[in-house]
């Protein structure tokens, strides 16, 4: 038997075997009452420091509670934030022309009519940019990925919450 002819087989055992075990995805909502988007709206997200802390929560804001945060939430988030830069790619000179950027979050899920922990752990965003000859032009470049790493993160964020949520 070719490659070929195998292929549909092994795809066939593949998604068999994935639902016998026990998967389902993170979203979806038939078969049982759980919605993970409703759930997610719960969630109240501490403030975070900083100007990333700021762009981290808005993000997270907007992924997690798009109508706006709940009067009464169920869960809170803690997020406590470590950023870095390191400088790449040196010339002649030993003037650097690349830097990485990057941002780890610890994060903390609770709920809070008994404190338990749901989920914990640490995310990290890593962005690359330019260092040119113009300082503003390497300021502004920094800052934009200041901005794509806080939005990476807090995708990142959101689904460990919604992992946690679903697993509770």
């Amino acid at each position: 038997m070719t490659l070929r002819a195998a292929l549909p087989i092994l795809a066939l055992l593949a998604l068999t075997t994935l639902s016998g075990c026990g998967f389902r995805p993170l979203y979806a909502t038939a078969g049982d009452d759980y919605n993970t988007a409703a759930n997610m709206a719960q969630v109240k997200v501490a403030l975070i420091n900083d100007r990333v802390g700021q762009l981290t929560r808005n993000a997270l804001l907007e992924t997690l509670t798009p109508r706006g945060q709940s009067a009464t939430p169920i869960y809170d988030l803690k997020v406590s934030l470590t950023e870095s830069t390191s400088e790449q790619g040196f010339t002649k000179d030993n003037e650097a022309t690349i830097a990485d950027y990057q941002i780890s979050a610890s994060y903390q899920v609770t709920r809070r009519s008994d404190t338990k922990v749901l989920r914990s752990g640490t995310v990290r965003a890593l962005t690359s940019y330019n260092i040119v000859d113009s300082d503003f032009a390497s300021i502004e470049a920094e800052d934009a990925a200041r901005r794509d790493a806080a939005r990476n993160l807090a995708q990142q964020l959101a689904n460990q919450v919604a992992i946690g949520l679903r697993s509770q």
